[in-house]
């Protein structure tokens, strides 16, 4: 089914508070919370069973920027430790039982990984894809006769002979085949990409200053419009950070509206998430200056986990189901401050992986960050 038949009848609905720039489309307050607001009956606090499974006891700085996990619950997680002021790529596997690092890894700062089988991951530097086929590392130029300046920003594998990577940088993702790399035009810059079982593709970012959602149809990108929103000044930016595809009528997207204020000239942001249900889009605005949403991920169960973060603050996990989002601290050891990455759900299950990093104990001279594993059951 080609995308233009997809999305013909679709409508779109976007949330907005009494403090957000107002849509170009109807207002019906439904789904997700407001900035800076409560709404009785939505909003509920809890802390459901997240636990730290691994910090890091590596010496100096390290942290794991993304992480996968198989059908048979390996997980495989990268990121880079920092010694004496040089960046080493870092990548670690779970078996289940016990925790190793892989050796021979690639010598830079690595940001993405995705994974078919443990003798199929692919992750991701500077213009660069290395895959491991389960006793080796093998580089894949992802610049060169294809195009400099790509750095992937995510990758999802739908298959060993079908794995994308998107840049945020670039109007191109890359493709590869099972045989080679090969770079593939896309509406516009693509931040995320999400692969369902099922074989759908899709993949999120921005074109202009507006969000972007795109599909794959088989053949080629097309894109499944979201609202346009008004945008509060010209330097504004609504862009989406991440994409989860439950199934082809349930897919979430998250990211920010950003902006600077000429009044104070300080930066501004909002919260931005939506859903797709197969036939219109929701559009959530929050109505108060917020921190981005920068992952989710599907529970297992029918709904999602959303992540909101920044450098400067302690995570906060939000688990929506259907119309109420319950806000669920991460909790770090005590004195610590705590960074999340990345989300990965073990297919088939509700078991959900988190990766990042916590910060060391508040008056620690070396003032180090510790990779951290957290999970959920």
């Amino acid at each position: 089914m080609r995308v233009a038949t997809f999305v013909t009848a679709a409508t779109v609905v976007v949330v907005v508070g009494a403090c957000s720039p107002a849509p170009s489309t109807p207002v019906n307050a439904r789904y997700a919370p407001a900035s800076g607001t409560s709404r009785p009956g939505a909003i509920q606090h809890a802390a459901p069973g997240w636990w730290i499974a691994k910090v890091s006891d590596l010496p100096g700085n390290d942290v794991f920027n993304d992480v996968t996990v198989l059908r048979g619950g390996t997980v495989w997680a990268v990121g880079h430790r920092e010694e004496d002021g040089v960046k080493r790529g870092l990548v670690e596997r779970f078996d289940g039982r016990s925790w190793k690092s892989v050796a021979d890894g690639p010598p830079f700062g690595l940001k993405v990984i995705t994974a078919t089988s443990d003798s199929d991951v692919w992750v991701f530097g500077s213009s660069l894809g290395v895959h491991w086929d389960g006793r080796s590392w093998t580089n894949h130029s992802l610049g060169g006769s294809l195009g400099g300046g790509f750095t992937a920003t995510d990758a999802a594998g739908v298959r060993g002979t079908d794995v994308w990577a998107v840049s945020s940088s670039l109007l191109a993702a890359r493709h590869w085949d099972g045989t080679r790399w090969t770079s593939v035009p896309v509406p516009g810059t693509l931040q995320a990409i999400d692969a369902h079982a099922d074989g759908e593709v899709w993949a999120a970012g921005s074109k202009g200053h507006q969000p972007l959602v795109v599909r794959r149809n088989g053949t080629a990108w097309a894109e499944v419009p979201l609202p346009e929103l008004k945008l509060p000044s010209t330097d504004a930016l609504a862009d989406l950070d991440d994409i989860a595809v439950l199934g082809p009528k349930d897919v979430w997207v998250v990211g920010s509206l950003s902006w600077n204020r000429h009044e104070d000239k300080k930066p501004h942001s909002r919260r931005l998430s939506a859903h797709w249900d197969g036939t219109a889009w929701t559009m959530a605005v929050g109505t108060a200056d917020g921190r981005r949403l920068s992952q989710v991920e599907a529970d297992g169960t029918g709904g999602v986990w959303i992540v909101e973060s920044t450098w400067s603050q302690n995570t906060i996990l939000w688990h929506v189901t259907g119309k109420t989002w319950t806000k669920v601290p991460l909790l770090p050891n005590a004195g610590t401050g705590t960074v999340l990455s990345s989300l990965a759900r073990q297919p088939g299950t509700s078991t959900v992986w988190a990766v990042g990093s916590t910060a060391s104990p508040r008056g620690n001279p070396d003032g180090l960050s510790n990779g951290t594993f957290w999970r959920i059951l």
